[in-house]
């Protein structure tokens, strides 16, 4: 099996946690460039991941946002960031970038990002008109 087979077997294992009897609850904010924007124009593949996207969407724990391109710049572009809140109520972030990622215990700074994180999500659409531009976006690569 190749590297690149592997790292999509665990990615797609992880996605199993969704389909557990009570899941998580998963809220993603997305730029709306992502639903644009291919890989070598493969329409194709676009088509099959944002199909994959809005079915994942629908499920009662997955809140997906979109954040349109009209609104232009926000904080959100400063990069990807995940709050999650452990089985004791306390939260952690994990912070990634190019050269490494981070996990992140310190009050303040997590406190700083919650703030980052309700602006960002105040920008996005709805979660209706949100899965009816993931949709929209899935047929225009068809």
């Amino acid at each position: 099996m190749s590297e690149v087979d592997s790292l999509v077997a665990v990615r797609i294992g992880r996605q199993g946690v969704l389909r557990r009897d009570r899941p998580p609850l998963l809220v993603a904010v997305i730029d709306e460039s992502v639903l644009r924007r291919t890989l070598r124009g493969d329409r194709a593949m676009m088509a099959e991941q944002l199909v994959h996207l809005a079915e994942c969407a629908t499920r009662p724990a997955v809140q997906v946002f979109i954040v349109p391109a009209s609104v232009g710049m926000y904080s959100g572009l400063g990069g990807p960031f995940t709050i999650a809140e452990l089985p004791d109520g306390n939260r952690v972030v994990h912070v990634d970038s190019q050269a490494e990622a981070q996990i992140i215990e310190r009050t303040t700074t997590i406190a700083t990002l919650e703030r980052r994180w309700e602006c960002v999500r105040g920008e996005a659409l709805s979660r209706t008109h949100s899965l009816d531009l993931i949709r929209e976006a899935a047929a225009s690569w068809t």
